[in-house]
């Protein structure tokens, strides 16, 4: 690192603080010498060797999994949530039919429409 100081923001070494690594370089005369290569000489032919098998081990498909749809819904739907969901659908329905003929009842709009507004008003409150 150089001594100058572009920002001209202060001129004396108040403001400046050199690299202490630097200044014992140039105090003693020595200079940074990069060190020795360490690594290993590897033959080409061993390393394109395993750049193929590397490249062979992402290639290869994944075998496809398979599932037993059976076992799952054994596992998973027991009689009690079918009684469960069993009573909420017939709680949805009696909602979802009062709602729709409240509408018909009180707009005088299609069954269709009705249905719609049922829908969105169940969406609403639940």
């Amino acid at each position: 690192m150089s001594n100058i100081n572009p920002i001209k923001f202060g001129v004396g070494n108040q403001y400046y603080k050199q690299n202490t690594n630097e200044d014992l370089a140039q105090q003693t005369g020595q200079e940074n010498k990069p060190e020795a290569n360490a690594h290993k000489q590897v033959n080409g032919s061993d390393v394109l060797g395993y750049m193929a098998a590397q490249s062979v081990a992402f290639v290869q498909p994944n075998a496809p999994k398979t599932v037993n749809v059976a076992e799952l819904i054994a596992k998973y739907n027991t009689p009690e949530q079918q009684d469960r969901i069993a009573a909420f659908m017939k709680d949805f329905e009696a909602d979802f039919d009062e709602a729709s003929a409240i509408a018909v009842d009180e707009f005088g709009i299609s069954e269709e429409l009705a249905d719609d507004i049922a829908l969105e008003y169940i969406n609403a409150t639940y």
